[in-house]
């Protein structure tokens, strides 16, 4: 992936996106009392709509680490690159990796959703705009072990 140009960090949890709002509620249903809902209450058929939009992370500790697991067909194609099954430390670009990496952390860290906006230039020059929403999930009720969102992108330029 190219090196972002800008990062905004929003403090409420206000998608822009259709379908950041539906995956946000989504969660929020799932979630019910408890701090978040666990990678077993998400039911892909659900979802089903959403998926070209959704990524799930694993997290891993010791050190901390972010696997991608899911990445939908919509982020790939706007990203230009699948980055499924990949690291993010093993990302080319290190100040993209490591800002992404830091709100992976902080999500991980508070157990609290993020959102966020992108915005860089692909490899083949095409400038590109998105919004990011990233959702804690915990298997145990307390200890966050994968990151669920979505990425929607707003049209892209270049």
């Amino acid at each position: 992936m190219a090196e972002p140009e800008a990062l905004s960090l929003r403090g409420a949890i206000e998608p822009r996106h259709d379908e950041l709002k539906r995956l946000y509620a989504y969660w929020l249903a799932k979630k019910g009392a408890r701090p978040a809902p666990g990678r077993a209450d998400i039911d892909p058929l659900e979802i089903a709509p959403l998926l070209p939009y959704v990524t799930l992370v694993d997290v891993e500790r010791g050190p901390l680490r972010f696997r991608y697991r899911l990445v939908g067909t919509e982020i790939v194609r706007n990203v230009g690159d699948d980055f499924t099954g990949r690291y993010l430390d093993s990302f080319a670009r290190l100040s993209h990796r490591d800002a992404m990496a830091a709100e992976f952390a902080r999500v991980v860290e508070s157990a609290q959703p993020a959102i966020s906006d992108w915005e860089y230039t692909r490899a083949d020059g095409r400038h590109v705009r998105y919004e990011r929403l990233i959702l804690p999930l915990m298997a145990d009720g307390a200890t966050v072990d994968m990151l669920f969102g979505g990425m929607a992108f707003d049209v892209a330029y270049g």
